[in-house]
């Protein structure tokens, strides 16, 4: 190290531009750097949906769900298996451990899936390469002026569901860093054949009759070709299905009296509604809604602003009718998180310059210290670039440039106070050789107070990558950046700092003491001096501040991070589970007007529904609407002044206009990490498993009212909401016996006429539209209809199906969720308190009290609360790990046990201020808060490293106990003020930030400023007063202190 600081200050120019080359590629990596909101929390998952239609629930569960569960449960690395069956979709989700690389996950998954036998026509596929945080951009396609007229308006959504699906899609695809584009809403275009079934029956006919017709003639056929006259002709028969009339006109049959049956003899041919899982609207109208999924690892700012830049390209392409809207933008939330964690690192930086001047002196000393802030930071994204580690509010959010710049503050000090005494000594001023040396000397001098505390700091964060799962991903990156800033900041401190001190630090430099120090002198004066003279009760004020921190500590409540205001927020309607698709849309749009009615919205949109691609396969019960807000100033003077107001405010207008449905709040990117990282929209969740479904919803509905009786406990609902009417045909194997068929005949006409068959294709140009044939909407909702469908016996022969078959009305499961292979129902809770782990423990103690499970049947509680107790669990051991590494060092350093019992004293003094700064702004103890406490300890160790290094110095100088004591607080007051008030006034502008995001940084920066602020205070009268007090422990060879 000696030789480092020698070279530095003897090489000045190689220094200076090494620095400047540090600082050009510095400034290239920030705007390379990977930029997000958050860090991105979702564990390695690979999601296999399958669409399937015309089975229920539990039939799916049993027929697809489970035989693809049981494949994935051999794939090596396997975590966990949820999976959730609902009409119309089967969606497996396999979690993975969190070093497992996604693609060779994909890979093994992909090889299962080859070998999985599933019913006939039924694929799974695997969901997009994304996370919880790829769905960074939705838009919405829309007419300028929606058509009034019902068969219009379905034209018109059709139209519009053809430009996205074939012209918006493939082009947003092409946006490097876009994975997937999820379409909702709208209908596929779809030409219907809705037979009579009366004419049917009266000809004869049946469903296999239309479909042979259609097959027969939609074709085009090559001939090859024909040399004639030198040319070569191709010959090509023509036969495809183009219109309306075309398909109208196919023959069907021929009677024997010669009469020819064509389609449009039997049937209807028309545009008409598909029968749809999901639907999406906008502003209370119906729309198409695109949602863009970014790849995983990608950068979501730039990946925004690439797609809306798209879009407006391709806006420009479009129909004069249609219209392109962009609903949400993740780079505005980006923006505006960044915008905080700019904001509070130039007012810190700027705060920090400004009392190193007014602390120091000498500007040109401040100045030199100042510098070391803005490069320190870009040598840190240098770093992060090379490391991969994004920047967001987690990883910048806990650099506090007090604490970056503490090693070169700790060597300036001494630089200015050596320079100063040598002047004196020699009556002049310096020359620029003299001034060097004296520089090199005083950096010498100094480096293992500075350098060995900034290590300790640095240690104190080495627990945080021991972290796993959400909490690792959540405060590695935070711990990755800080050791980078402060490693980055001490190489600083001992090669640029002394090199620009040597250059630029004056020959005649006076120790200027500036009037806060000569302030802060004066009141410390006396009241060393009483501490000195009531040692003991000194020790007593110690060891109480200690027992109060450590007391009030273990009375906090708790929660895993302060919740991050997105700016904008969610609702999600749960509606009873047997509302049809056109109900829950047209309760939808009514609620979206009773929203939009606020003038602090911009515009709300939903998704109703399973999407195209169901990434969140949800009931058509369940709508999830995001309500974009306007800016802050342009929200008109009301009661309402905040977004929580306004929350409140839309809840309770909705629950009064609309009744009927359950309101959930929540946030977009929140909303979507629960159901990712759960399977549960909730922030906490109470599972319950077994495998008796009509039990599990019992129990579950039982376990929510109790929790909703609970203070605090926000909404509390079960996932579950009850179950859904069927109407069910079975048929009567002994009639069908007797006309010499088989039970496929009922089967294939109930599918046929009510869910609709695919009978062939439309061609326009390159896109392909099916042909469909199903009975029309009002025949399938006539009770009598569906009792006669006709059933195809034989040629020419049917029977109605209520002839052949029974027909009962009977309930089924809504849907089924299964987790590691056990049936399961989920207890949505949204806790209005901050205090989760005090609310789950009660809730937990009421539950288990009040609800008797039979065996086989248990509660699991999941959500941010398992989180908080892993992180607790993972803490509890690896601090006092540390905090043992940090003992071992100080020993190596100091040889003494009775010295580094004395350092080690300053971080629980710490605790009692940092306890204290939490329950003063009304805050529970976070994991956000534990890293405070983290870097408060290693902080005021550093206080006491550089107070007890000096007590030592001048005791080999010969010096009493009661002057080394006296005279060594009051030299080193002001680097231990220097370094203190510089860390908390890096942290203040983010303990009182107001921006998007800041409440996740706010307790970090909370316990560091108040924890501070009582080391500081009990360190400078506590730790002379101990020395002094215990003087034969400290400096056993020091013979005379035995008898003072």
């Amino acid at each position: 190290m000696n030789k480092i600081i020698e070279f530095s200050v003897n090489n000045r120019l190689f220094v200076f531009l090494t620095s400047i080359l540090l600082v050009a590629y510095g400034v290239k990596s920030f705007q390379e750097l990977s930029i997000d909101a958050v860090p991105d929390i979702t564990n390695t998952q690979v999601q296999i949906n399958t669409q399937v239609k015309g089975y229920v629930p539990d039939e799916i569960e049993r027929m697809i769900t489970f035989p693809i569960e049981y494949a994935m449960n051999g794939i090596p690395g396997v975590q966990t298996i949820r999976s959730v069956s609902k009409y119309g979709i089967s969606q497996v989700t396999v979690i993975f451990e969190e070093d497992a690389d996604i693609y060779r996950a994909r890979q093994l998954v992909g090889e299962k899936l080859q070998n999985i036998e599933l019913p006939e026509g039924i694929v799974p596929e695997m969901g997009p390469i994304s996370t919880g945080l790829g769905e960074i951009f939705h838009y919405s396609i829309e007419a300028k002026e929606p058509a009034q007229d019902s068969e219009k308006r379905l034209v018109q959504l059709m139209e519009l569901r053809s430009i996205q699906d074939w012209f918006i899609k493939p082009r947003l695809l092409t946006v490097t860093g876009v994975t997937e584009i999820n379409t909702i809403g709208g209908f596929d275009k779809q030409f219907f054949v809705q037979p009579d079934v009366e004419k049917m029956a009266r000809y004869g006919l049946h469903f296999d009759d239309i479909e042979r017709a259609i097959e027969e003639t939609n074709a085009n056929v090559g001939g090859g070709y024909i040399q004639q006259t030198g040319q070569q002709l191709l010959v090509r028969g023509v036969g495809l299905l183009r219109t309306f009339e075309d398909i109208g006109n196919v023959v069907v049959k021929r009677l024997s009296d010669y009469q020819v049956i064509k389609i449009k003899d039997i049937a209807q041919v028309k545009f008409d509604k598909q029968i749809r899982t999901g639907a999406g609207t906008v502003g209370g109208e119906e729309s198409i809604i695109g949602t863009v999924f970014m790849l995983l690892g990608e950068n979501s700012r730039s990946v925004s602003i690439d797609v809306a830049e798209k879009l407006e390209n391709i806006s420009g392409d479009l129909p004069d009718w249609v219209e392109l809207r962009t609903l949400y933008n993740r780079s505005d939330m980006v923006n505006a998180t960044l915008s905080t964690v700019e904001h509070n690192l130039l007012m810190g930086a700027a705060l920090v310059s400004l009392f190193l001047l007014m602390l120091v002196g000498n500007i040109r000393a401040a100045i030199i210290t100042a510098l070391m802030i803005p490069i320190a930071l870009l040598a840190t994204f240098i770093l992060m670039r090379w490391q991969n580690v994004s920047g967001n509010l987690m990883s910048l959010g806990a650099l506090d440039f007090g604490i970056i710049v503490d090693g070169a503050v700790i060597v300036i000090e001494n630089c200015v106070h050596r320079l100063q005494i040598r002047g004196k000594e020699l009556g002049r001023t310096l020359t620029r050789r003299e001034v060097r040396k004296v520089v090199k000397d005083a950096t010498v001098e100094i480096r293992s107070a500075a350098g060995f505390g900034e290590l300790i700091v640095i240690v104190v964060f080495i627990p945080l990558f021991a972290l796993t799962g959400v909490e690792g991903k959540m405060f590695g990156p935070m711990a990755t950046t800080f050791i980078m800033a402060l490693g980055s900041a001490l190489i600083l401190s001992f090669t640029l700092v002394p090199a620009l001190a040597a250059t630029f630090l004056s020959g005649k430099t006076k120790d200027n003491k500036p009037f806060l120090m000569r302030w802060a002198e004066k009141a410390f004066r006396p009241t060393l001096d009483i501490a000195l003279r009531f040692k003991k009760v000194v020790l007593g004020i110690g060891v109480a501040a200690i027992t109060a921190g450590i007391f009030l500590f273990s009375q906090m409540g708790a929660e895993f991070i302060p919740q991050l205001d997105e700016g904008d927020f969610a609702v999600q309607f749960i509606r009873p589970a047997n509302i049809s698709i056109e109900n829950s849309v047209k309760l939808q749009q009514l609620s979206e007007d009773v929203i939009e009615g606020f003038p602090q919205v911009k515009v709300v949109f939903a998704r109703t529904g399973a999407a195209e691609v169901a990434t969140d396969p949800m009931g058509v019960n369940i709508s999830d609407s995001y309500v974009m807000l306007r800016p802050k100033d342009q929200w008109p003077e009301t009661d309402i002044k905040n977004k929580s107001d306004l929350i409140a405010a839309v809840k309770k207008k909705l629950e009064l206009y609309i009744p009927g449905q359950v309101l959930l709040m929540s946030q977009p990117v929140q909303l979507r990490f629960n159901e990712l990282l759960e399977g549960t929209r909730a922030d906490v969740s109470a599972k319950v498993f077994g495998e008796d479904l009509d039990k599990l919803i019992t129990y579950s509905k039982e376990i929510a009212q109790i929790i909703s009786e609970i203070p605090g406990s926000g909404e509390s609902e079960s996932e579950s909401k009850g179950k859904s009417p069927m109407l069910q045909y079975t048929p009567r194997i002994e009639e069908l016996a007797q006309l010499g068929v088989t039970a496929r005949p009922v089967l294939d006409s109930i599918s046929a006429a009510i869910g609709g068959r695919e009978i062939g294709h439309v061609y326009e140009g390159v896109r392909k539209f099916p042909i469909v044939a199903r009975l029309s909407e009002v025949q399938r909702k006539d009770i009598h209809t569906v009792r006669s469908l006709p059933v195809g016996i034989s040629e020419g022969y049917t029977v109605p199906i209520n002839q052949v078959a029974e027909i009962d009305y009977v309930e089924t499961f809504s849907n089924v969720s299964r987790e590691n292979s056990q049936r399961r129902v989920a207890v949505l809770i949204n806790p209005e308190t901050r205090d989760v782990e005090s609310f789950v423990e009660k809730a937990k103690a009421r539950v288990e009290a009040e609800v008797k499970l039979p065996e086989g049947y248990y509660v699991e509680w999941g959500g941010s609360f398992k989180n908080l107790q892993s992180a607790k669990e993972r803490l509890s051991i690896l601090v006092p790990m540390a905090m043992l590494i940090i003992l071992a060092m100080l020993y190596a350093a100091f040889k003494s046990f009775a010295q580094v019992a004395l350092i080690f004293a300053c971080a629980p003094m710490a605790l009692i201020g940092g306890v204290l700064a939490l329950t003063f702004m009304g805050m529970p103890f976070s994991i956000s808060a534990g890293v405070g406490f983290i870097a408060l300890s290693g902080i005021s160790i550093l206080n006491g490293v550089v107070l007890v290094t000096y007590f030592n110095r001048l005791f080999q100088e010969g010096k009493s106990p009661n002057d080394v004591v006296r005279e060594g607080a009051m030299t080193r007051l002001r680097p231990v003020l220097m370094t203190a008030l510089t860390d908390i006034f890096g942290f203040l502008p983010m303990m009182f930030s107001t921006g998007l995001g800041a409440e996740v940084q706010k307790p970090l920066a909370t316990v560091v400023v108040g924890g501070i602020i009582s080391a500081t205070l009990l360190t400078l009268i506590v730790i002379p007063s101990l020395y002094r007090l215990f003087i034969k422990f400290m400096q056993p060879s020091f013979k005379e202190a035995y008898n003072e």
